[in-house]
């Protein structure tokens, strides 16, 4: 792959850079060769210098000696082969100063010359050369008749060339030394002009410079209040993080107001974020922030990962006024040459739109159960409805009358609590077995309420105000039912609230009672898991005082409940015990003479297990382990009736809250009736109960279950 480089903007700038290189490149080299010829022309100087200052002294002076008489022969000799060594280097040095190479110069040291170019050094040596050849001849006649009487002409020769030759040197050595002045001159020179136009050269930089700096300057001022404007106006919180998750210095203004602070430019950002979320919260954020760092992973196959996609906070507005606020967080990958370098964060307050979302679900839920019991109304028999909603009427009013007593002691705050459990547990029973179930939930949501009440121990009268809240809006629930029914009892030909008359030939298996009996068996016993049978054989309940119809029906609602959870076993179990598959609940109903009711109700199923009740009795505190060992079975069995008792050992909505046959006690004894129970392990458990009539002119009663 090829990149292209463009100077572009910086090309001036470019040029003169690379010129003032350029400069001082040819500076360097002007000085480096002329410097070199200086040193070459300082050499040559010495060396002639040293050829009439040295050498040719010591041949005029040694030649005077060998001349006369004076000497020993061993001093003739050793001053013979002085004369001959400085004659030796004198001819080397002018061979050299012409052709180049090395010659001795002082302290015998190797000098490496070169040629003489110059023309008038030439001449010189060429006069020098012509001059000295004859004198180096007789020299070297010298040198060997040293030991004899030396010749008189071979000396006087020598002695009469030695002034010429000395004035050549002379002459060559001001000559050499006059071209090394004039080139350091020349080189001085050359030094002034480049630095000149490097001056000249720095100073069209500087000017371009400053001219770039300037309009660069005017050009981040522009684009600064650009972003400037953009963060001021955009309404999105923006800011960046690097890799060390420090926030940086450049946000949006909208950003101060979402979190709530202006000091956070170059905070951590997990610290700014610790207040507002939890530790888990916080150590998933950390870790995907890292894997948006990692440069081989896919920004979009993390980004529905993302925690803080909707992060709930609380901003205080004084003291006991927090404000509920609702961030969301994203996360964009900022590369640079395919490097990752930062993340942009964009922070919006969602707290309209998380809301309006609560809000459009509020009242589609809210929607919904007004269809869905609408729906539930037109399917139940007006008759039956209106004996619901005239027992939960009632129940709700005698619950409202409970609360507004002011008790005094534990005991008797506890006492309450179970008579508003029974009274709710009745009125959920008799909604779900009308198939009410929008109603039963809500009477549910009031059980769980109350089933914390039951294991507290310092109850007080303001623990039961969210009581009596969820009672108001049970009263405004059955009220709205109410209207509702007006309302639907208003469009002529959809319903009415009159009981209808049952045709004459219909068997009383066909009552609408029976029916609804059957489908609330049949609702519980798929919950649970197992199947069930319902036959009845008895009276139409319809034609008892209205007080005896709601006791029949909560008492019977109960009882199914209760056999499905409790006594009827899966159709694996029984199987293997040589029963149906289906769990047979039978119920009888008649009347006696008086008036009252006799009613039994009895299944097939397990039985009540005397060892399971006593040791629920133990668990939960009712016996100790010994009274408990100690109790006959009779009075065991009689325990199942005691509030919050149950061998269910996991709380739902249909078992384990210990309320169903305390409500069915606390009937039975306002009735006036009493309860027998016959039970054998594995076969069948039957429960009869007697009912005394109403007495004249008594309202009827409404009591939870």
């Amino acid at each position: 792959m090829t990149t292209r480089f463009s100077f572009g903007k910086y090309r001036t700038l470019a040029l003169a850079v690379a010129l003032f290189i350029l400069l001082q490149g040819g500076v360097f080299v002007i000085d480096n060769v002329i410097s070199r010829q200086i040193r070459d022309d300082a050499v040559h100087e010495r060396l002639a210098s040293r050829q009439f200052a040295v050498h040719l002294q010591v041949i005029g002076d040694s030649v005077l000696l060998l001349k006369g008489e004076t000497l020993t022969p061993e001093q003739r000799a050793a001053r013979a082969k002085l004369l001959e060594r400085s004659a030796k280097h004198f001819g080397r040095t002018l061979e050299v100063f012409t052709t180049g190479g090395s010659t001795v110069g002082k302290r015998e040291i190797e000098v490496q010359v070169a040629a003489l170019g110059i023309p008038r050094a030439q001449e010189i040596l060429h006069n020098a050369n012509t001059q000295w050849a004859p004198v180096a001849a007789a020299i070297g006649q010298l040198v060997r008749l040293a030991e004899e009487t030396p010749e008189a002409e071979p000396a006087q020769r020598v002695l009469d060339a030695l002034p010429v030759l000395r004035k050549q040197m002379t002459d060559l050595a001001m000559l050499m030394d006059e071209v090394s002045a004039e080139r350091a001159t020349r080189l001085q020179q050359a030094k002034v002009a480049a630095l000149a136009l490097a001056a000249i050269n720095f100073l069209v930089i500087l000017y371009y410079l400053f001219g770039h700096l300037r309009r660069s300057d005017l050009e981040l001022e522009r684009a600064r209040k650009e972003t400037t404007d953009i963060l001021r106006t955009t309404q999105e919180g923006l800011f960046l993080l690097d890799s060390r998750y420090a926030i940086g210095t450049q946000h949006s203004r909208v950003l101060e107001g979402i979190l709530g602070t202006a000091d956070f430019a170059g905070t951590n950002f997990f610290t700014l974020l610790q207040p507002m979320v939890t530790d888990k919260t916080l150590a998933t954020a950390r870790e995907y922030l890292e894997l948006l760092f990692k440069h081989d992973v896919k920004e979009k196959l993390v980004t529905d990962l993302n925690p803080l996609n909707c992060v709930q906070i609380l901003y205080s507005q004084g003291p006991g006024n927090p404000e509920t606020r609702y961030l969301e967080f994203g996360f964009n990958r900022v590369k640079e040459a395919g490097k990752i370098t930062h993340l942009l964060v964009t922070v919006n307050d969602i707290t309209h739109r998380i809301n309006l979302e609560r809000s459009l679900k509020e009242t589609e839920a809210r929607t919904r159960d007004q269809i869905s019991m609408l729906i539930e109304i037109i399917q139940i028999e007006p008759a039956a409805l209106q004996q619901l909603l005239r027992t939960a009427r009632a129940g709700l009013l005698n619950m409202n009358q409970l609360l507004q007593k002011q008790e005094t002691g534990m005991e008797a705050r506890g006492s309450k609590v179970h008579a508003l459990f029974r009274h709710t547990h009745r009125i959920k029973g008799d909604a779900a077995g009308l198939g009410l179930k929008n109603i039963a939930a809500s009477f549910e949501r009031l059980e769980d309420t109350l089933t914390g009440m039951h294991e507290r121990h310092n109850l007080t009268g303001e623990d039961f105000l969210p009581i009596a809240v969820q009672v108001k809006t049970l009263y405004e629930q059955i009220e709205a039912i109410e209207l509702l029914i007006a309302q639907i009892s208003q469009t002529r030909g959809i319903v009415t609230v009159e009981s209808p008359r049952m045709p004459q030939e219909a068997g009383v298996e066909q009552l609408p009672f029976v029916q609804r009996w059957r489908n609330f068996a049949a609702e519980i016993a798929t919950r649970q898991g197992n199947a069930v049978e319902v036959s009845y054989n008895g009276l139409d309940i319809t034609s008892l005082p209205t007080a005896l119809q709601d006791a029949v029906n909560t008492l019977v609602n109960q009882f199914i409940r209760n056999a499905v959870v409790h006594g009827i076993e899966s159709a694996e179990e029984r199987q293997r015990l040589n029963k149906p598959a289906a769990g047979r609940l039978s119920i009888y109903i008649s009347r006696r003479d008086d008036g009252g009711i006799d009613l039994g109700f009895r299944d097939d199923g397990r039985g009540i297990s005397v060892e399971r009740i006593r040791q629920a009795a133990v668990n939960k505190g009712r016996l100790t382990p010994e009274a408990a060992a100690a109790l006959e079975p009779r009075r065991i069995i009689g325990l199942i009736f005691e509030p919050g008792m149950s061998t269910r050992q996991a709380v739902n909505g249909d078992a384990g809250r210990g309320a169903g046959l305390d409500a069915v006690r606390d009937i039975v004894t306002r009735m006036g009736g009493n309860i027998r129970i016959g039970t054998t392990a594995n076969e069948y458990c039957h429960f009869r109960i007697s009912l005394s009539p109403p007495a004249p002119g008594s309202a009827p009663e409404g009591t939870a279950t």
